[in-house]
């Protein structure tokens, strides 16, 4: 993101005495904190030298900031946690606003493109204002494509220097129908980048939107965490949205306090509000962050459309797992997590499942938890594990969780009552869509054992293993930064 306003250096000034109040950023021992906090955020090293003159310093970490919006959020984030509440930080926030604030269009060049736009219909206006928007921001509801212009055009510059409003245009003009409509487009568009010295990040992004098959729907994610707080019942939760074709650029949401009373409609609520956001989604996917102690909470069973006669489980509606919290923040288990993951996408024709006392003779054995963590590690090609005991409830199952976090296995199943239902490694097998041997769609298999459970009479579902099954899915290409700390992550192999 190029620096704008009176000239690139006078912005560096102007944002180098904005950072010079956070006292964070002139002690060395916490600027280099600062600096661990915001590559942590990009997962990559920030070019940015932390140099004994503090000015210098800051220059760079400016330039840094200019040159990337990326860095510049996770700068701002970093600081949000090392000084929050600061009175710098409005200031700062003022700062930034003017750093990527662009001129606004000429009158002429407002009314020719409002014209254009009028009586415009558009297929999927939500998705495609969240790839004009960028990876950085959130866009509210729009009601049409004028109104999104509107919109898009208060907001800051992308990474790559276009304007959200400028780039938007882009995306209209690919789905624009007649092609003449789509050439004025293009050529409106084309005067704007020329005015703001912007023709080959336009001509670079016309590339990728001609090759971006956006008519296609893709699935969105609603990702929940539930960190447990020191009082028992009591958690403070967190969501992440991803709904975008270009990558998976997860948004968090609000932050909020919850029981183990409350977190049910609350979690609702999330799940409503995604409904409508995401309406021409193909898939909305619910995955919940849940620590050790928690693994077992069905969250499947929690419900929607509470104060209606219609009070359904989520996973009626939407495909349900889990992902470990404890796993998410313990650094060290990740490359053997990802190592694995992206065995599995390489070869997946020669995935496997490893089922701990299952009926294969192979069948690693309860009751050694290190000896299940060496059988994991001989065998690249294990992709999921079949517990023998739900590891929230009971000591075993707690061990064989902990060894696969280890081990880096992305699936973990189990049935949340012990001991486990003699049939449900049977049962998954016998689905369509794992009888194919692909184990990618594991998660389908499930959802469809979850879907039987609710189909048949209330008498007989309490029993069927449909609702008991409970599915990790971890995928370590879609991360979510998790806040907190999970309890003693290194004492999950021993207890």
């Amino acid at each position: 993101m190029a620096a704008t306003g009176e000239g690139g250096l006078k912005s560096v000034n102007h944002l180098v005495t904005a950072l010079k109040e956070f006292r964070c950023l002139i002690d060395p021992d916490s600027r280099a904190l600062c600096l661990e906090l915001v590559a942590r955020e990009l997962e990559s090293e920030l070019p940015v030298r932390n140099h004994r003159v503090t000015n210098h310093f800051l220059v760079e970490l400016a330039r840094e900031c200019l040159d990337n919006a990326r860095v510049m959020r996770a700068l701002r984030e970093s600081l949000e946690i090392l000084s929050p509440g600061a009175p710098a930080m409005e200031r700062l926030d003022s700062a930034m606003e003017q750093m990527t604030a662009r001129p606004a269009l000429p009158p002429d060049a407002t009314d020719r493109l409002r014209s254009l736009l009028e009586g415009l219909e558009v297929a999927h206006l939500a998705r495609l204002c969240r790839g004009a928007a960028g990876p950085l921001q959130e866009v509210p509801p729009v009601t049409g494509p004028w109104d999104a212009f509107e919109t898009l055009a208060r907001m800051n510059a992308r990474p790559d220097g276009l304007t959200p409003g400028l780039a938007l245009v882009e995306y209209l003009a690919a789905s624009a129908r007649p092609l003449e409509l789509a050439d004025r487009l293009r050529s409106w568009a084309d005067e704007q980048a020329r005015e703001l010295s912007l023709t080959s990040e336009l001509r670079s992004l016309r590339q990728q939107v001609g090759h971006a098959a956006l008519a296609e729907s893709v699935d969105a994610y609603l990702v929940i965490q539930l960190l447990p707080q020191d009082e028992p019942g009591r958690y403070e939760l967190s969501s992440w949205h991803a709904y975008d074709p270009t990558g998976w650029y997860p948004v968090r949401g609000p932050v909020s306090k919850v029981t183990a009373a409350t977190a049910e409609r609350a979690v609702q609520d999330l799940v409503h509000e995604a409904a409508v956001e995401w309406e021409d989604a193909r898939c909305i996917h619910l995955e919940f962050v849940l620590g050790a102690e928690d693994l077992d909470l069905p969250v499947h069973l929690w419900r929607h459309e509470l104060d209606s006669d219609f009070a359904t489980p989520l996973c009626s509606s939407y495909p349900v797992v889990v992902r470990s919290l404890e796993r998410s923040q313990t650094r060290r288990w990740y490359g053997a997590w990802k190592k694995r993951w992206q065995t599995f996408r390489s070869q997946p024709e020669r995935s496997r499942q490893l089922v701990v006392d299952g009926p294969d003779p192979d069948s690693p054995r309860s009751g050694d938890p290190s000896a299940l963590v060496a059988r994991l590690n001989t065998d690249q090609h294990v992709f999921a594990l079949v517990l023998n005991a739900p590891p929230g409830a009971s000591l075993e199952g707690r061990r064989q969780a902990s060894a696969a976090w280890r081990a880096g296995i992305p699936v973990v199943v189990w049935d949340r009552r012990h001991p486990r239902d003699p049939d449900l490694v049977h049962q998954l097998r016998q689905k369509p869509v794992e009888a194919s041997g692909d184990l990618a769609r594991l998660r389908d298999a499930v959802k469809e054992l979850r879907m039987e459970a609710q189909a048949i009479g209330s008498a007989e579902r309490e029993q069927h293993l449909g609702q008991h099954v409970m599915i990790v899915w971890d995928d370590p290409t879609r991360p979510v930064e998790t806040q907190g700390r999970a309890a003693g992550p290194d004492e999950g192999g021993s207890r």
